[in-house]
């Protein structure tokens, strides 16, 4: 199956999630001034960039293996033309040292040097994209938790 045709299939049944906002939340310093409100509102936006980050993520891994492959190919094709020319009686080194300087080759590998600059770029914002929803998770449950003794406490007045 080709690269198009899986995205045509992907696409009849899943959409990517859009870009969520402007720029991703930053976690705020301190986590206890925040409403119950806006702390949520905060894990809400922070989980939609989390979603939005790992399908672009996604996304960048399948453009660096399709660059990968694209770079091996040229590479194959490039030790092949070179091979059959008058170049028989070199050693299986030069030879690969004559395909790798080949432009073909050279360009190929930068377009994958590029995608795979990308991918890791995009695998940074999910990390912290990740770490950030799992800080405000702990303080949501923590409140959760300490409510049910608050609320106790102002039932019984004591």
């Amino acid at each position: 199956m080709s690269l198009p045709e899986t995205h045509a299939r992907f696409d009849l049944k899943f959409t990517l999630p859009e870009r969520p906002g402007s720029d991703m939340p930053n976690l705020p310093l301190e986590l206890d001034d925040l409403t119950d409100a806006s702390l949520m509102s905060v894990y809400s936006e922070t989980v939609a960039w989390v979603n939005y980050a790992k399908a672009e993520l996604a996304k960048a891994e399948i453009l660096e293996e399709g660059a990968l492959s694209a770079l091996r190919q040229t590479e194959a094709e490039a030790l092949l033309d070179q091979w059959d020319s008058v170049s028989k009686g070199d050693r299986v080194t030069m030879a690969k040292a004559r395909r790798d300087i080949d432009p073909r080759v050279v360009e190929h590998h930068h377009r994958h040097l590029q995608a795979r600059a990308y991918r890791k770029m995009v695998d940074t914002v999910f990390d912290r994209g990740e770490r950030n929803a799992n800080v405000l998770s702990r303080e949501l449950s923590r409140r959760i938790s300490v409510a049910p003794t608050e609320r106790r406490l102002q039932w019984t007045g004591a």
